[in-house]
């Protein structure tokens, strides 16, 4: 019990320090993806790079296309990307060379290496350094000014853009580097509730049919109760900081009920197929991802399919919620 209990309190408190010190990596068909807290890259990769986490340094090379999503990002000035480069992030900064496009995303973004294609900006602040060598055109869009510092220089000429159509392509990039960071994220926390609370997991994804309308129910309640007493939190203004610390903990939350709903309808499968492979968490962790990608074509039917997908949402959030509070206060020896 001490062990779920700790990864509860990590999970709901702390949940970008839980994987501060974790980086999951996969290497498909040459491209490189990479997910954790802080991830350092500073290898050779002959194709593309998917990089996402709260700090990303990138100090290697790179063959065809480089997309990163996180909180802090930096492009080393020794890193290179032969093709086009995509971020999106808080704090933004490029010293490294790009041989394509550079397009960034960011709250504040700084540009201060070479760029042999257009840029595209878009931020609050936006600054070009003194070793800004940019090729093309550098089109940005943002609230202040662009900052240009003397020494940078920009061939293509400088564009403040004001229609949304100009943008459309660039937002498809951060579009592609969001889903990624996503998928990656829910991968690796469905991973750590299915490999490292196994009996957890499989008794909070049986709760939904054993208990369907009381886990559906308590999903209701959760999903609109708990952002009432944020609200009630920020109110009295000492409870600022408690709402912010639950708000990221509600993130979490929300993210493991629709793990939980994928469970279920994944050991409900692997059930009837086989049954003795319920005991294997690995076949589980399998059939979650089968889940995942079934929930998401049945995400796109008109109507019957985004309801299907809330209900079951709903009920596996409610079964989390259950089976977390019940094992917390009745089961000592879960593990």
């Amino acid at each position: 019990m001490n062990r779920l209990i700790a990864a509860i309190a990590v999970l709901f408190c702390a949940p970008g320090a839980a994987l501060a010190d974790d980086v999951a990596e996969a290497s498909i068909r040459g491209n490189e993806f990479r997910a954790g807290g802080q991830v350092e890259f500073d290898e050779r990769v002959n194709r593309s790079a998917f990089l996402s986490g709260g700090d990303v340094t990138v100090s290697g090379e790179v063959g065809r296309n480089l997309y990163v999503a996180g909180g802090t990002l930096r492009i080393e000035p020794q890193a290179r990307v032969t093709g086009d480069a995509t971020l999106a992030g808080g704090s933004i900064a490029v010293d490294g060379s790009v041989g394509g496009d550079l397009r960034a995303f960011g709250e504040r973004i700084v540009v201060n290496g070479r760029v042999d294609g257009d840029v595209q900006l878009a931020g609050d602040t936006l600054r070009l350094g003194p070793g800004a060598r940019i090729s093309g055109q550098l089109s940005y869009r943002s609230g202040d000014d662009l900052v240009v510092e003397p020494g940078a220089q920009v061939s293509g000429g400088i564009k403040r853009v004001t229609s949304d159509r100009a943008w459309r392509r660039a937002a498809e990039g951060a579009t592609i580097v969001g889903g990624i960071t996503l998928s990656i994220g829910l991968l690796l926390l469905g991973a750590i509730l299915v490999l490292a609370m196994p009996r957890f997991s499989r008794e909070a994804a049986a709760s939904i049919r054993q208990e369907p309308w009381q886990v559906l129910g308590l999903g209701v309640a959760v999903l609109v109760g708990v952002p009432m007493a944020l609200v009630l939190l920020v109110i009295t203004i000492i409870g600022i900081p408690l709402a912010v610390l639950f708000g990221f903990a509600y993130g979490a939350l929300l993210m493991l009920g629709y793990l939980v709903g994928a469970l279920f309808i994944g050991d409900l499968a692997l059930g009837r197929i086989d049954a003795a492979k319920l005991d294997s968490a690995w076949w589980r962790a399998l059939f979650m991802v089968l889940a995942l990608v079934a929930i998401a074509f049945v995400k796109a039917v008109p109507v019957v399919g985004p309801l299907a997908c809330v209900i079951l949402f709903l009920a596996g959030l409610g079964a989390f919620t259950q089976r977390a509070w019940a094992g917390l206060r009745n089961d000592p020896e879960t593990a």
